[in-house]
């Protein structure tokens, strides 16, 4: 029971993860151009160009002891949902930090019209 319970915790922090996989497309904003490849090189531990299982494996549970607020081997409704909602604010933090750099390239100073 213990090991089917291990199985799908690793099935469900497979099906979380996937997205950090996706390739980047240009102009998707904040962790375009690289956030993904950033991910797959995190994961990639030997560095050979490929996520085997036991990487993913192992990124996968680390994921889940962080989920795993109090440590006893099983993640509660309340630490499944602390763990979104502090996601959520660090890609709030990530998105207005983007926002932020984004406005500032934008302001450059539009020479006046009758100075010369």
């Amino acid at each position: 029971m213990k090991n089917e319970a291990t199985v799908l915790t690793a099935v469900a922090a497979l099906f979380l993860a996937t997205p950090c996989l996706a390739e980047p497309r240009p102009g998707d904003g904040p962790g375009a151009g690289g956030k993904g490849a950033q991910m797959f090189q995190m994961m990639d531990a030997d560095g050979d160009g490929q996520i085997s299982r036991a990487e993913f494996i192992s990124h996968a549970m680390e994921r889940f002891s962080k989920m795993d607020a109090n440590g006893d081997g099983a993640v509660s409704k309340e630490e499944a949902q602390a763990a979104r909602g502090a996601m959520r604010e660090k890609m709030k933090e990530k998105r207005e930090e983007w926002h932020q750099k984004r406005s500032e390239g934008m302001e450059s100073p539009v020479p006046d019209a009758g100075a010369e």
